[in-house]
Parts: C-alpha cells; sequence; structure tokens
C-alpha cells in the first residue's frame, strides 16, 4: 500500500517541472516574436541599401571602346553582377538609309557579350514620311530587316517602339495622327513578333503633358508589354521638393498617372530614361527617382540612366554632377 502511494509525490513534482518548462517555451516563442517583429524593417532597409540590377541599367557613351566595355565599367562601378543591366541603344532616326545602317549594331553586342540585353529604341517612321505609310506596309522591308538583326543577336530584347510620342520633334508624333500611332505600332509589332517570340515591348511616353496627352495614343493591351515613362530633371520654378510634388510625382501624366495608368492596363512599368542636367546637380531628384523604384519595386521591370550628353549635359559617371554621382553610386550599386 505504501508502495503504491509514495510515487505519488514524485509524479507531483515532475508535472510542476514540465508546467515550467511550457510556460518557459511559451514565453520564448513570445519573445522571438517580438524580436522578429522588430527586426522585420531590416529586411526592408536592406533593399534600399541594395538595389537590384533591373534599377541599374544604362544607356552609355560609345567611347573608344564600345557601349558594351563601357557597360561593362558601369557594372564595376555599381557592383552589379556581370551582364546583369540592361543596355540601351538606338536604330537610326534621321532618315531611311541611316535606319538601315544600324542593322549591324546588334550584333557588334552580341560579339563582344552575348549574355547582355538590349533595350531597342526602335523609331516608328523618319522625318518626311507619315505615320500612315507605315501602318500601310510600305516600309516593311526596314521593320523586317531590323526585326531580323535584333532577333539574331539578342532575341529576349525590349522594344521600345516610337517612343516619346507626345513631343512634338519626334518624326511619329502622334497628335491628331493617334490612329495612324495606333496602326503602325500594331504592324511593326507584327513584323517583329515573326523573328521572336520573346520580344517585349515597351509603349513609352516623355512624363507631363508635353504636347499632346499620351494615352490617346495607348496601342492596345496585346502588343503592349511594358509601359515606360522618360523623366528629366528640368529647370522649373521652386525648390527642389516642390518641383519634384509639382512637376514629376503628381504632374499630368506624371509618376503617379504612370503608376495607375500601367495598374490600370495589368502592364509593368519601365524606366528607359531618365536623369539629372538640365536643371543641374541635384541629388535630391536622384534620391526620389530612387526611392520611387524602391517603392514599387515589384511592379517596374526595368530602369536605365542617360549617362550620355545629348540635348543637355545628363552624363553621370564623369564627374560634372559630383553630389548626384556620390549618392547614385551609393544608392544603386548591389
Amino acid at each position: 500500500m505504501f508502495r503504491t502511494e509514495r510515487p505519488a509525490p514524485r509524479r507531483r513534482v515532475g508535472l510542476r517541472r514540465l508546467v515550467f518548462f511550457l510556460v518557459a517555451f511559451v514565453l520564448s516563442l513570445l519573445l522571438l516574436a517580438r524580436v522578429d517583429t522588430n527586426a522585420a524593417p531590416r529586411v526592408n532597409s536592406s533593399h534600399v541599401n541594395s538595389s537590384p540590377a533591373k534599377f541599374a541599367g544604362a544607356f552609355v557613351d560609345w567611347g573608344p571602346v564600345g557601349r558594351e566595355h563601357t557597360l561593362q565599367a558601369w557594372e564595376k562601378w555599381l557592383k552589379q553582377p556581370p551582364s546583369s543591366v540592361v543596355g540601351v541603344d538606338f536604330y537610326g532616326q534621321a532618315n531611311w538609309e541611316d535606319f538601315h545602317k544600324l542593322t549591324w549594331v546588334p550584333g557588334i553586342w552580341k560579339k563582344l557579350n552575348p549574355s547582355r540585353n538590349v533595350v531597342w529604341s526602335v523609331p516608328l517612321t523618319v522625318p518626311g514620311t507619315p505615320l500612315a505609310d507605315v501602318a500601310n506596309g510600305l516600309h516593311d522591308g526596314e521593320f523586317e530587316a531590323a526585326a531580323r538583326a535584333i532577333a539574331e543577336a539578342q532575341p529576349r530584347a525590349i522594344i521600345r517602339l516610337g517612343w516619346e510620342m507626345n513631343l512634338s520633334q519626334m518624326a511619329w508624333f502622334a497628335k491628331d495622327h493617334e490612329a495612324d500611332y495606333i496602326a503602325a505600332f500594331r504592324r511593326v509589332v507584327g513584323i517583329f513578333r515573326r523573328h521572336s517570340d520573346t520580344f517585349k515591348y515597351d509603349w513609352c511616353p516623355g512624363w507631363g503633358t508635353q504636347d499632346t496627352p499620351a494615352d490617346q495614343a495607348y496601342p492596345g493591351d496585346d502588343v503592349v508589354d511594358y509601359i515606360g515613362l522618360d523623366v528629366y530633371d528640368f529647370k522649373l520654378e521652386g525648390s527642389p521638393e516642390e518641383r519634384w510634388n509639382t512637376f514629376y510625382l503628381k504632374a499630368p501624366f506624371g509618376l503617379e498617372w504612370h503608376r495607375d495608368f500601367a495598374a490600370k492596363h495589368g502592364k509593368p512599368m519601365s524606366y528607359p530614361e531618365w536623369g539629372v542636367g538640365n536643371f543641374g546637380d541635384n541629388p535630391y531628384f536622384i534620391q526620389q527617382m530612387h526611392d520611387w523604384f524602391v517603392k514599387h519595386r515589384n511592379n517596374i521591370a526595368y530602369a536605365a540612366y542617360f549617362d550620355v550628353d545629348g540635348l543637355w549635359p545628363t552624363r553621370i559617371s564623369n564627374g560634372q554632377f559630383p553630389k548626384s554621382q556620390k549618392l547614385f553610386g551609393k544608392l544603386f550599386s548591389r
């Protein structure tokens, strides 16, 4: 009888120990959960401090070694993996002869680096040729040659066709010719699709109201993969902060419009051209563009800085905008 009852206190001691360990275990889990919740922002901040390659593309100078080698130097500066950023290039725009001469350039990119993907800015027409002629097939041969050359070199290329159609200086300016622009865009996409089924097509206006509403020339979801926007820091009124909100973020056909328009059509955004320079050295603009990219990182296909001095100085890698250059190197590095 005593033998059967004596173990009981030990069971009670064992039970108390079990309860103690269970309570300690639960408290530990709660503490870890709290620590993990507090640690969550560290994951997000790592994204801010380590930009993905898709934000680090560029249009770079040809220079003495060609755009591919210049782009490799750009990648090294930003510590991005080799061949990870997109290069941007342009087909000839002056006339059809100039356009046709560029068919050898995709092959040069491939020869120097077959792993590089390229965003090809392809004119939708040239000065003196109305969009209606392209829409009616009078220049299919030129586009067939371009599509063949690009498909052989970069079959996954992004074709930025008839970009900035809302600017009056473009030969394919769409104002009062929206139907012809749309028909020409759709026809040329059809030509390119015959040469590669992995091309992506980027419809890309210039930011702001410009000279005509861009959305009136949207060619259709079935021929567009990315909805782009070219954004430059211009000499506009107000402080950098005021100008950002007024002329870039909330302006008609600005960044918020771009975000909403792309979402409405179920398309990723892109930024094939952007840069400082017209206003001058403006690191605030660099910071804000970077933050916009990061905020919308899941809905952006790629971005490319315009690192060439064109109509105005925009190159950021040569020291002419030292504050912007320093911040760019910090923000867009891996």
